[in-house]
Parts: C-alpha cells; structure tokens; sequence
C-alpha cells in the first residue's frame, strides 16, 4: 500500500479445530519497522488461534508501505507584467502527498532571459515538491515582462517672447516608465 492509513488490521483467516468449531483469533502483536513507521517500512499484525485443548497455530499479515507515486502538482502557470518589480516570487499551490500529507515547496531556481534582465523578457520559477519517500515533483511559474505602455508625459506647453535669442530649448519634464 502506499500510505500507513492504509495498513489496517487484516480480515483473518478463519479456522476450525479438528472437531469442526470456529476458533477467535487473538492480536498478539502489531509491529512496525522502522519504528516509528511514519513514511515507508512494514506493518505487520499476528494472530494466535488456541483451541479448546490449548494447542496454537499463528497467522502472520504484513503490509508494505511504499510511496510510489509522485505528488500530483497543478498546471505550470504564467502571467504578463508591465515591470520587472511586479515579477515577484507567485503564490504556491498547495500539494499533498498521497496519503494527503501537505508537502511544503522549495524554491529550485530563478531564472531570467535575457540575463540580466533590465527591461523586457521572462522571469521563471521553478518550485519543487518532495514527498517524504523522495518522489519529486515540479511546478513553474513564468513572468513575461513586456512593457507595453507608453511613458505618460505631461500635457504639452508653450510660451511667447519677443526675441528669436529667447527661444531656447525649454525644461523638459520628468517622466518615469510604467
């Protein structure tokens, strides 16, 4: 099985001693190695059955636990900004194990192209999601930063002078990117 949720106790076998009668089983012990068994390892339940004259036959059932499958990641994701500011780290998806253990990302790597990127290009994320068996899975997030926008400059302006000498070039004014 691949979560510990799943090794419940096992439906025994049943038995009749020589004269026919059903016999109860007994737990005698459930054991887990390693021990503490938190993600994979064995579990395994044994049973006595004791017959009306004492005699004892056992009944062994073990489970292996084994995290196979990958953590299942929602879709890569991507989004457009006017500024590289506004590339900043995404928000995660929230994944789970397959036993529904939340599994917290780590951030593999942040890349840039053109690099370094100064204006216009694409900022990626790529996030990792490791269960507690190794399986690894991906997520990325990709910026395109493409500004589109033109700078908004303030309305133009003018002035009269009577002198050709007092027409030079004017004071321009600030204007910033988007």
């Amino acid at each position: 099985v691949e979560c510990l949720a799943l090794a419940v106790a096992p439906t025994t076998p049943v038995v009749t001693d020589q004269c026919g009668n059903n016999i109860t089983p007994v737990l005698e012990s459930m054991t887990d190695n390693p021990d503490p068994l938190d993600c994979e390892g064995a579990r395994t339940y044994i049973y006595s059955y004791t017959d009306c004259a004492g005699n004892v036959s056992y009944w062994q059932y073990t489970y292996t636990i084994d995290l196979s499958t990958a953590p299942i990641v929602s879709a890569d994701e991507f989004s457009t900004v006017e500024c590289l500011a506004a590339a900043v780290p995404p928000t995660t998806p929230v994944v789970t194990d397959q036993c529904g253990n939340n599994i917290t990302p780590v951030l593999e790597s942040m890349t840039d192209n053109p690099d370094p990127l100064d204006c216009e290009g694409t900022r990626t994320y790529v996030y990792s999601y490791t269960d507690c068996a190794g399986n690894v899975s991906y997520w990325t997030y990709t910026y395109t930063i493409d500004l589109s926008t033109a700078p908004v400059v303030s309305a133009d302006e003018f002035s009269t002078v009577e002198c050709l000498a007092l027409a030079v070039a004017p004071t321009t004014p600030v204007v910033t990117d988007q």
